[in-house]
C-alpha cells in the first residue's frame, strides 16, 4: 500500500512527539512522554487512527494532543489531526526520509 502518510511526521517544536504510519497499516508514536501502538486505515473519511491505550506520564513539551488523533489529512508537508468529533488538534510536518531519531532525548 503507498498513501501520502506514510513516513514519520513530527511536532514542530518537539520532535520527540511523532506519529509514524507504515505500509503494513501498523502506527506508532508518541506525544513527547507517552508511548502509542496502534493502526490506521484509508476509509471513506479519509485516513481512521485505530483507537489504542497509552500510558499517562508527564514531560516537559509534551504534545498531549497527538495521542488523541483518530483522523488525519496530509496535504503536502502538514499532516493535520482530528479527534472524534472533527475538532482540528493541531498539525505534524514531515520527517525527511532517513533522519535518525535518538530515543530517550536529544
Amino acid at each position: 500500500m503507498t498513501h501520502a502518510v506514510i513516513g514519520r511526521w513530527t511536532a514542530e517544536n518537539n520532535d520527540r512527539a511523532f506519529l509514524e504510519f507504515h505500509e503494513d497499516g501498523t502506527l506508532r508514536g508518541s506525544d513527547g512522554a507517552n508511548g502509542l501502538a496502534t493502526s490506521w486505515s484509508d476509509e471513506s473519511a479519509g485516513v481512521t487512527v485505530k483507537p489504542s491505550m497509552t500510558t499517562l506520564k508527564a514531560a516537559p513539551g509534551m504534545i498531549t494532543w497527538v495521542t488523541k488523533a483518530r483522523r488525519v489529512e496530509a496535504d503536502g508537508d502538514r499532516l493535520a489531526l482530528f479527534d472524534a468529533a472533527e475538532n482540528h488538534l493541531g498539525d505534524l510536518h514531515r520527517q525527511p526520509p532517513g533522519t535518525t531519531y535518538k530515543l530517550g532525548g536529544r
